[in-house]
């Protein structure tokens, strides 16, 4: 079979399941947006009544980690879903309380990346133990005698062998091809990959893509009346972090997982990066939650057809030249962005984290026009010098309204320490003037 630079140039099967499987993610991240009940009845009740059929039928074929993910992600869908609803129904607690929305998210987001930052680093100091049972033919016979499914038969190393199959002397034929072609395979799950250099790169793009996240103080919801369909916004997630995010997780997932990336970065990734830039700018954080939502519940719910060797599978080169070349960009972009996220900060002072970072961007600008009215406009202003007409939001009025939203963080105690110009009262908010939070009459509005 012919190779590309990353995959293999597949069969029409492949390219034609690739098309259902990128649609159907899409679907259903709409779905769950445009009706948030789907979330409760699929990905909770559903997803939790069928943890013991996934773990049963799972883990025999490759182990724990996915059911782990899986236990995970539907904790996540829950929880993100939870905040929309919240976000529809309590609009005044929903926005004193947005820095904790952006505290629970950045949980997950960050948890997972680190996740892989381990799992990349652990490559690299376990290679040669992966290449020397990939080049052992009992070690290979034992990673299928301790799977429920073929893990071995069908991988490209195995193609062409005349031997009887699953013999002593088939087994090391296809040892043979493993170290001819310099391809390690990890014994607890029967992974094909190759550990080196590219590994700490692409754990030190997703270490830097943690630290870059921003604005997890400003976690808000389309405000009422202007969408139909009413999203979760992280609005500070603009181009330059998505694109981060994207060149380390297929870094990553291209060192650790090589022959899932065909659905799981480039169909995967794809399925959320894609409405981020369209549609729906400002909710990359919703899609990215219910299409990797739909994939685990997948490679779960069907761990047998999900699992290569199998028909749906398109194959990994396992070149090493790819891996440096995806790792060595996602480090680049990522190095970047840190650069861009200190100037920022040192420039306008603002905190990435209690605040927005990128006010000043064409599509930050883009998204608090299409989503936000003057109250949202005003609540996201509150905290910096610059007015929502100075960045360009096209606010109604040039004055905050008096019935708006109130950032105050919790360490602030009884302090208003919104940037002094005309804001929201705090009397906007019943809920911190029972704390005794007391504004600054000088600035409030009336």
């Amino acid at each position: 079979m012919s190779t590309g630079f990353l995959w293999e140039i597949g069969p029409t099967r492949v390219y034609l399941i690739w098309i259902v499987v990128f649609a159907a993610q899409i679907l259903v991240a709409e779905i769950n947006c445009r009706w948030n009940w789907t979330i409760f009845v699929l990905w909770t009740g559903v997803g939790i009544a069928l943890m013991p059929y996934a773990w049963i039928v799972g883990e025999p074929i490759f182990g724990w980690f996915p059911f782990g993910k899986y236990v995970l992600m539907v904790a996540t869908a829950t929880m993100t879903g939870a905040l929309l609803v919240y976000g529809k129904r309590n609009p005044i607690k929903a926005h004193r309380y947005a820095f904790w929305f952006g505290v629970l998210l950045w949980i997950g987001l960050v948890a997972n990346i680190m996740e892989a930052n381990i799992r990349d680093i652990t490559i690299y100091f376990q290679a040669d133990t992966y290449y020397a049972c990939a080049a052992n033919w009992e070690c290979l016979k034992e990673i299928n005698d301790t799977h429920a499914a073929d893990m071995i038969a069908g991988l490209p190393e195995a193609r062409g062998i005349t031997e009887t199959l699953h013999s002593q002397a088939w087994y090391e034929a296809v040892a043979e091809n493993f170290r001819a072609r310099h391809i390690g395979i990890d014994p607890a799950t029967g992974f094909r990959t190759i550990g080196g250099y590219w590994n700490l790169m692409s754990a030190l793009a997703g270490l830097l893509n943690c630290i870059t996240v921003t604005g997890l103080g400003r976690i808000i919801v389309t405000s009422k009346g202007k969408k139909k369909t009413r999203g979760l916004l992280w609005v500070d997630q603009v181009w330059p972090w998505i694109i981060a995010y994207d060149l380390w997780n297929h870094a990553f997932l291209y060192n650790a997982l090589a022959d899932y990336t065909w659905y799981c970065t480039l169909a995967l990734l794809l399925a959320c990066t894609i409405p981020a830039f369209t549609w729906a700018k400002g909710q990359w954080i919703w899609f990215r939650c219910f299409t990797l939502m739909f994939w685990i519940a997948f490679y779960n719910w069907f761990p047998a057809l999900s699992t290569p060797p199998g028909a749906m599978h398109n194959f990994a080169t396992m070149n090493p030249v790819a891996n440096i070349v995806c790792a060595g960009v996602a480090l680049a972009w990522n190095l970047a962005l840190f650069g861009y996220w200190l100037y920022k900060i040192i420039h306008h002072r603002r905190n990435p984290l209690t605040n927005a970072l990128f006010f000043e961007l064409k599509e930050f600008r883009t998204i608090v026009r299409e989503h936000c009215d003057d109250k949202d406009k005003y609540f996201l202003t509150d905290s910096i010098p610059e007015t929502p007409a100075e960045l360009g939001f096209e606010p109604d009025s040039d004055q905050p309204p008096a019935d708006g939203y109130v950032t105050h963080l919790p360490w602030w105690g009884k302090d208003d320490r919104r940037y002094p110009k005309p804001r929201t009262p705090i009397s906007a908010d019943p809920g911190l003037v029972e704390k005794g939070v007391v504004g600054d009459p000088a600035w409030e509005v009336h």
